[in-house]
């Protein structure tokens, strides 16, 4: 079993080494579902990413986001995460449609009238997007973060990607 898992971490290790990464920068109107409803309203999404396509559809992205809410009730939220999203394209190669689903680690600022929270936590995502070109694409992806205490972050994050 060990042997296994082993080999199996190689030939992904290997594989990542054996594609080339391109990066690139995405941005995104975040609109807040769940708890994150209740502390903010629409919100802008930007970050960087890095691609790996390795073929026959498969590919990966990593990915930094901050994310902006706008003040409801005179309260507000700010938001980091880092992601890796598992890709697949449905024409099997770098362009065109997609369907994503991955893991995100997430940092929220929240800031009430007369106190602060910082909440952390290992979330899910889920997409889809179109790459128009090998730079230009369109991307659709809810997130979710449950920080405990029954407070849930959630977005559905529409935005644009652009790669170098």
């Amino acid at each position: 079993m060990r042997k296994s898992a082993l080999i199996l971490t190689l030939g992904a290790a290997l594989s990542l080494a054996a594609a080339e990464p391109h990066f690139g920068a995405q941005a995104a109107l975040s609109f807040p579902f769940s708890t994150l409803s209740d502390n903010g309203y629409l919100g802008l999404q930007l970050g960087g990413h890095g691609r790996w396509y390795f073929g026959g559809g498969h590919g990966l992205m990593a990915r930094a986001d901050l994310a902006f809410y706008g003040s409801n009730k005179s309260t507000s939220v700010t938001g980091f995460d880092v992601a890796a999203d598992y890709t697949y394209h449905l024409e099997r190669r770098p362009e065109g449609a997609y369907l994503l689903a991955g893991l995100s680690q997430a940092s929220y600022h929240t800031s009430f009238p007369n106190h602060s929270d910082n909440d952390s936590a290992l979330g899910i995502d889920l997409g889809a997007g179109y790459d128009l070109d090998q730079h230009l694409g369109l991307q659709a992806r809810y997130t979710t973060h449950s920080l405990g205490n029954d407070k849930t972050y959630g977005a559905l994050n529409l935005g644009v990607t652009y790669t170098f």
